[in-house]
């Protein structure tokens, strides 16, 4: 039996039992993560997993440290979201940042949809983030995130030092697949006046990686969306290298427009795959 080393706040192993359905082999949380019980929807994918993840503290600090381990064995199916936004908040110190590690391996034919909460970049706050994904070339994966830069509604509004986004995917020989880093100042940047970031300061990006799938269909269907309030967002589609899937820029005025495109380019994605659409899930 392999012995694990507990190094990290949040670590889990899904498997799936003897009727196909999505559970947790292994987890393991400490301070300040939880994971909340699983539940599953009814529908053509009913194997499925759904869980929260849950912080018991008020936020990210100078110094925090947060590493997350997620890996989905053959043929299970994992939608992960926060149950909160982040708080990142401020770091008056010099060079103080927080970090946060994700290590994610994906199995065959396994479906990770990784739908976080928005982070908010409170004024002198410093964030560092590290996405290293492995991923079977029949796994199936989906990321996004949206960042405020600050507390908008307190008019706190590019006054953070600055957010650092890395991510990498490659296979399971270690082949790389796609690299992407994202670096926005804050105090420092020249562009915040900038008429586009005056008129959408709320950044979204969504990446999916998706074997046997018509990428040009699903571009297409992106972006003939039927959308609320379309005149609130700008996005960008653009197909990975060596046609992987796909990568989503997106920029608007309101948290919830950016969240309900992601919801809607997901639920795009499902049904190109004939799986069923996400529901609304109550926070």
């Amino acid at each position: 039996m392999q012995t694990i080393k507990y190094k990290d706040n949040l670590e889990l192993i899904l498997s799936c039992d003897r009727n196909s359905q999505t559970f947790c082999q292994h987890q393991y949380t400490a301070y300040p993560l939880r994971l909340s019980l699983p539940f599953y929807l009814e529908g053509e994918n009913t194997n499925r997993a759904y869980h929260y993840l849950i912080s018991t503290s008020p936020g990210l600090l100078a110094g925090d440290e947060l590493n997350l381990s997620l890996q989905l064995e053959a043929n299970t199916s994992l939608y992960l979201t926060d149950q909160a936004a982040t708080k990142v908040h401020q770091m008056p110190e010099i060079n103080a940042k927080a970090v946060v590690n994700y290590k994610i391996k994906l199995e065959a034919n396994s479906s990770l949809e990784f739908v976080t909460e928005p982070v908010i970049l409170y004024k002198n706050a410093a964030l560092e983030q590290k996405t290293v994904v492995i991923a079977h070339p029949t796994a199936r994966l989906f990321i996004s995130e949206v960042i405020l830069p600050g507390r908008l509604a307190k008019k706190e509004y590019y006054d953070f030092k600055y957010y650092l986004n890395r991510l990498k995917i490659a296979d399971l020989s270690g082949r790389l697949l796609f690299i992407d880093a994202t670096r926005l100042e804050g105090q420092q940047n020249q562009f915040k006046n900038n008429k586009l970031f005056t008129t959408f300061p709320i950044i979204g990006n969504a990446i999916a990686i998706l074997p046997d799938t018509d990428l040009n269909l699903l571009i297409t269907q992106l972006s003939n969306l039927d959308l609320v309030e379309a005149n609130n967002l700008e996005t960008a589609l653009t197909i990975l290298p060596n046609e992987k899937g796909i990568l989503i820029r997106a920029l608007s005025n309101k948290t919830l427009i950016l969240k309900q495109y992601f919801t809607q380019a997901l639920n795009c994605i499902r049904s190109l795959n004939n799986q069923s659409s996400l529901p609304h899930i109550p926070k």
